[in-house]
């Protein structure tokens, strides 16, 4: 059996034009690699099972369709994680594509021995790769803990759906989704991901997204509890405490900074759907989140402002 370089995972429902779309154009990109197309349907209604099937079988390509049913999204990426040859690991949604990018994400884990792979989408601002600030000790190698202070501050943004990941790296750590988690599980995955210090290397590619074909996405349905995400990042804290015990700054960067902005955004979240601020606040204090609203140096001048606010003159919070 030939090895497989890539295993591509495509969560769907209810997709059936646009996983095949994606199979012809993954396959059209990557000519002459051995590549495993793994579609995890999530109880679709129409027929996207057979479609994909037939799109693998057709075109003499490796792969298969594994049936989730009615689960979490979380839980259908694990088993395709699980399911998976592939040398390499990268996931794929119908609704968010991106266009020639696996072909250098491949190049560049060969030449680099990469066990995370990214690159920046265009119109984001961009990633400082250039900048000590994420190279450890002057070299080549991105530094793990320097990227997740990057991310903790939004100073850097990659797509999960546009990362490349060594499966072999997955498994000896033990990394997978939270289970029960439908909002935040894909950023708790990446967080869990540089927690266990991979070798990371950014593409020298700026990523375009693809939307003439791209299936439109859906809102959350209503019922997703949007505290999930909240939980998911108390998760990634009991993780970090454990697994990076040495780096108190990091620890203090996520208790003073990350985790009480995705409280933050939560609240935002709330306002939005109308939800009442004395609703908001009394919600916060029976579920224990109102404690992580906490500040320190290391906590940004407009999120400290916007805690103080919540806190105790929510009149003025916008």
């Amino acid at each position: 059996m030939a090895n497989i370089s890539l295993s591509v995972i495509i969560p769907s429902k209810n997709n059936k034009y646009h996983v095949s779309d994606i199979i012809k154009r993954i396959a059209a990109e990557l000519p002459g690699e051995e590549v495993e197309f793994i579609v995890i349907d999530m109880n679709s209604s129409d027929d996207s099972v057979i479609c994909a099937l037939e799109e693998i079988k057709n075109n003499h390509l490796r792969g298969c369709v594994i049936q989730s049913g009615g689960g979490s999204i979380s839980s259908a990426l694990n088993t395709g994680i699980y399911k998976s040859d592939g040398k390499y690991i990268t996931f794929v949604y119908p609704s968010r594509m991106y266009k020639n990018y696996i072909a250098d994400y491949l190049k560049t884990a060969d030449k680099t021995a990469a066990e995370f792979v990214f690159a920046v989408p265009s119109g984001v601002g961009g990633l400082p790769v250039e900048d000590n600030v994420l190279r450890r000790n002057g070299s080549d190698k991105i530094d793990a803990s320097a990227l997740m202070t990057e991310l903790i501050y939004s100073r850097v943004f990659f797509d999960f759906t546009a990362v490349m990941l060594k499966r072999e790296y997955l498994l000896r750590n033990h990394i997978k989704f939270y289970e029960d988690c439908h909002f935040g599980y894909a950023e708790a995955f990446i967080y869990n991901v540089l927690l266990h210090q991979p070798q990371i290397a950014c593409a020298d590619i700026l990523l375009e997204r693809h939307t003439e074909n791209a299936a439109v996405k859906e809102n959350p349905p209503e019922n997703v509890n949007c505290y999930e995400r909240i939980d998911a990042m108390l998760k990634v804290y009991d993780t970090l405490k454990l697994q990076r015990r040495d780096n108190l700054k990091l620890i203090e960067l996520f208790e003073y900074q990350k985790l009480p902005s995705v409280v933050i955004s939560v609240v935002d979240m709330l306002r939005k759907q109308n939800f009442s601020f004395q609703a908001i606040r009394k919600s916060l204090k029976q579920k224990g989140y109102s404690q992580l609203l906490r500040v320190s140096h290391c906590t940004e001048p407009e999120l400290k402002k916007k805690i103080l606010m919540c806190k105790f003159a929510p009149w003025f919070y916008q």
